[in-house]
């Protein structure tokens, strides 16, 4: 089990290198079992799908960081418990195919095994996304999928 401190420690450099687009550093700490998810519903169908595994995870993110600038977004709380972590962010989002930038909250929910993320998910608007990537061009990937309307 991974002490809180650690897993403190741990988040604060996945956001880093969340924040620096380096897909190496972020993938060091996934799991080859890693999920993720950003939940939703199943009307909002391929952005809120289960991906699975540590290659469609690479994938997924490699996508997810060529679309979302998150580098202005900060870390507002950080709740542990076990081997779970619930991060509360708020900041500037910017929709890099068009440069729409929104304010926005959301909350990451990761569990850990063996201090590499075994389950991440993602409580974000999904609204406020599917309007942001829609307004400019429907063919644009938005979280590692293809939006169509």
């Amino acid at each position: 089990m991974t002490d809180r401190s650690e897993l403190e420690n741990i988040m604060q450099a996945i956001y880093q290198a969340r924040d620096d687009n380096d897909l190496d550093a972020l993938m060091a700490y996934v799991h080859p079992a890693c999920s993720f998810r950003i939940a939703g519903s199943d009307r909002l169908g391929p952005m809120c799908r289960k991906i699975e595994g540590g290659d469609a995870v690479r994938l997924n993110f490699k996508e997810l960081m060529d679309v979302w600038d998150l580098s202005r977004v900060a870390t507002l709380a950080l709740h542990i418990d076990g081997e779970t972590v619930c991060a509360h962010r708020a900041g500037e989002v910017r929709f890099v195919p068009s440069d729409a930038r929104f304010e926005t909250e959301f909350i990451d929910k990761v569990t850990f095994r063996d201090g590499l993320m075994v389950e991440i998910m993602e409580f974000v608007d999904t609204l406020q996304l599917m309007e942001v990537a829609t307004a400019m061009d429907t063919s644009v990937p938005l979280a590692g999928i293809v939006v169509t309307t």
